[in-house]
């Protein structure tokens, strides 16, 4: 009632304040389920998380194209089944030439062709239908001047979706349950809460299918919060752990030819598309390893034996994507562009068009069919760009709902990973982990499943869900019933029929597989935890391991630098916080902060970095880095990064006049107290070791201390190692600790802390170096 009489202006907005029980309710898409008061339980959302999404999301209106004007040359008639008919306009035709432009199958190019009027044009393509030549699903339409033709610029254009000729290539046996089409809708970016407050034409769509079931699963659980980890576990299996600093390591390819090769095989149409441009590095380019390719020739050439090799059939609307994209003057559609459009149509309009007409085509021919498609609609920061989407999803459910051999499967890899809503609220950092899974169940797909596994499927609604729990569902329906689970995954509860099978009631999120710094779903999984000084040296620790990860990647691709760090900064954190705690199996603590970090050119912008740290149980065992995420955008800063430095932890200056520094440049001699800054409010002593070159750096408090190290001269590197004796401390790496300093070059050594609550420690240390001039 309450939620009614704000809609209709009884409440005013900023006078309105939804208890947390309604702010959980709209968050849940059948409130009528009861909550589970056993197993993993969602967090109840707070009710200033409510307020402020409320605030962030729908506080204008959500873009639309109408900046465009709708300008529609030729239209399609009358399509049957094998055939298709157009009509171009005649009214149109005033003194100007029409183009139609289609994909070089060679070279992956849009080429344009002129034709003297719409007449012409329209007893072209309809040659072409009669012939049934194949295509990518689309033509391209202009009116241009005779000047323009050539680069096929002018005054009207027009995305014509046009069904691809249907050709069996092979004979199709239909056997039990792998007769069933599959067809995966992914949203890139997208959050369980956000698709349920953004997409309430699509939700209403899915309430009121009568005769075809609709499952939620609520407590689906992403993998990691980037698309590549989850991709790769959900066509392959395989889960793919890297250390933190690895990240421009090349991964992998995404093996999608453990589907998509079997697929093909037993007779269905494998299809991959996405609103990205193959001349671009992101997508499918990256997943195949052949973005690497400068030439656009060859990089074709190996794209297209790359599909093959992965048994991927079509590609089809993707290929549009270049000529969309550039229109908008963007490369990739992550960031920025509130709506991306063409010909007054938002881009994944054409998309989902073209999947309606073909998957109802080849279900009607009974030409088995596995379609995968990633839209990045909801990839930009502010959170609103997945509302384009919602009326156009919602017309596409009701139309595979009516394919009654399709199973649908709307997905997420995770939720938003950056932007306002996440750096200010806990709600958000715990979306971005949170991945909605819809299944959409015609009678058909029902009756042969069978009710043991329908039955599964509504259990699984409320249980923890994983990525492998689909994976093995899949690879149950195209490859056949499997007795066990892989040597891999078999430390996890998972059942060899995936989310057919009834998952265990009492799973968490140590029966799953997460890649950290994964957030857990599960109330009280993490455990809340005070600041105190314990956390300020793990804090140190943290920000320490990044800042020479950051002097080592620079100095790898810079060797005659005279500076240990160049554009990218070393990081001084002004705060610490939202720290949790948990204990791991084996008994070690993991602890997650957040370090805030000021930017260099906007003093009321923080940069926050997320560390995940293992304490050991064991004395004597080293504390571990065990990876770290950016939770602000770190996109722009690739503008003044350093060659060779991961831009996931530079920052650096956008200003034109400070980045870009000269590596030759003599570094500033170091700033001595009291100029020197305080780290955490603790001041910093120095100590000269050898030359007004070397010196140690010392941070104490109640709980410990910290060593840094630095070379403050550019004509000698110093061979350093630091033994250490203490009492009553535990060192984050052993003793002696041994590094090489390099001209300019500040290092962090270690953090000591107390081994309990008692203040009576103490530490040595003594210095030893060798010396060599560069």
């Amino acid at each position: 009632m309450r939620e009614i009489q704000r809609l209709f202006g009884v409440i005013p907005k900023e006078q309105y304040s939804p208890t947390s029980e309604e702010c959980h309710t709209k968050l849940r898409y059948d409130a009528s389920l009861p909550l589970r008061q056993e197993g993993c339980q969602r967090a109840i959302p707070d009710v200033e998380s409510c307020l402020l999404a409320d605030k962030l999301f729908f506080s204008s209106p959500v873009a639309t194209c109408q900046h465009q004007q709708i300008n529609n040359i030729c239209e399609i008639v009358e399509p049957f089944e094998f055939k298709v008919q157009v009509k171009c306009s005649e009214k149109l035709n005033a003194n100007k030439n029409v183009l139609l432009g289609e994909i070089n199958n060679k070279t992956g190019q849009l080429e344009w062709q002129d034709f003297a009027s719409t007449r012409h044009l329209e007893s072209h393509l309809n040659r072409l239908f009669d012939k049934q030549v194949d295509n990518y699903g689309f033509y391209f339409i202009r009116f241009a001047t005779d000047a323009n033709s050539v680069n096929g610029k002018g005054d009207s254009t027009q995305l014509l979706i046009v069904p691809s000729v249907l050709s069996k290539s092979k004979q199709f046996q239909e056997t039990n349950l792998n007769k069933i089409n599959i067809n995966i809708l992914l949203l890139d970016s997208v959050s369980h809460s956000h698709f349920l407050r953004s997409m309430p034409n699509s939700l209403k769509s899915l309430r009121q299918l009568k005769q075809t079931k609709v499952f939620n699963f609520e407590l689906f659980q992403s993998l990691r919060v980037h698309t590549y980890e989850n991709l790769h576990a959900l066509f392959s299996g395989e889960l793919y752990f890297r250390g933190p600093f690895e990240n421009s390591k090349l991964p992998p390819t995404v093996n999608l030819k453990y589907f998509f090769k079997e697929y093909k095989n037993r007779g269905f149409e494998t299809m991959y598309t996405d609103d990205l441009c193959w001349q671009g590095e992101w997508g499918i380019m990256r997943h195949l390893l052949v973005y690497k390719e400068r030439d656009m020739n060859k990089r074709w050439k190996n794209f297209k034996i790359s599909l093959d090799e992965a048994g991927v059939d079509r590609v089809d609307m993707m290929l549009a994507s270049c000529e969309i994209l550039d229109s908008n003057n963007i490369k990739y559609p992550f960031l920025g562009s509130p709506s991306i459009c063409y010909n007054g149509q938002y881009q994944h309009q054409y998309i989902l068009d073209y999947l309606t007409k073909r998957q109802t085509m080849l279900e009607r021919n009974g030409q088995p069919f596995f379609h995968f498609t990633l839209l990045n609609v909801g990839h930009e920061q502010h959170g609103r760009r997945i509302q384009t989407l919602d009326k156009d999803l919602s017309d596409y459910v009701k139309s595979v709902s009516e394919l009654n051999n399709t199973l649908t499967i709307f997905l997420s890899d995770h939720g938003n990973s950056y932007g306002e809503y996440i750096s200010r609220t806990e709600e958000g950092r715990l979306e971005m982990t949170h991945s909605f899974l819809f299944m959409i169940v015609p009678v058909g797909v029902a009756n042969t499943l069978g009710e043991e596994r329908m039955r599964a499927l509504r259990l699984n609604q409320q249980r923890l869900v994983s990525i492998l729990d689909l994976h093995y569902a899949l690879r149950f329906l195209g490859l056949g019933k499997q007795e066990k689970v892989d040597a891999d995954h078999q430390k996890y509860l998972i059942h060899p029929g995936g989310i057919f099978s009834e998952i265990t009631l009492n799973r968490s999120c140590d029966d799953i597989p997460r890649i950290e710094p994964n957030i857990c779903i599960c109330k009280d999984y993490d455990k809340d935890v005070s600041n105190d000084e314990r956390y300020e040296l793990l804090a140190e620790f943290g920000l320490g391991t990044i800042n020479n990860a950051i002097q080592e990647q620079y100095r790898k691709s810079n060797p005659d630098t005279k500076r240990g760090f160049g554009s990218c900064q070393r990081l001084v954190a002004r705060h610490f916080g939202n720290i949790k705690q948990r204990t791991k199996k084996n008994g070690d603590t993991e602890v997650k902060m957040d370090l805030y970090i000021p930017h260099p050119d906007i003093s009321t912008f923080i940069e926050i970095i997320m560390v995940v740290l293992i304490v050991p149980l064991k004395k004597g065992e080293d504390i571990n880095f065990a990876t770290f995420e950016r939770l602000t955008p770190y996109k722009p800063f690739e503008t003044c990064s350093d060659k060779g430095v991961t831009t996931k932890f530079c920052i650096c200056s956008l200003s034109k006049t400070q980045h870009q520094l000269n590596q030759n440049e003599i570094p500033p001699p170091v700033n001595l107290p009291p100029t020197y800054p305080a780290i955490f409010d603790t001041k910093t002593v120095i100590k000269p070791i050898h030359n007004k070159c070397l010196f140690i750096f010392t941070r104490k408090n109640k709980l410990g201390v910290v060593l840094e190290a630095s070379n403050q001269c550019t004509d000698r590197v110093y061979s350093l190692k630091v033994d250490i004796t203490t009492a009553n401390l535990i060192l984050s790496s052993g003793s002696p600790v041994k590094v090489d300093l390099w001209p300019g070059m500040m290092s962090f050594l270690v953090v000591m802390t107390q081994m309990d609550n008692s203040h009576n420690w103490d530490f040595n240390y003594t210095v030893d170096y060798n010396l060599r001039d560069v």
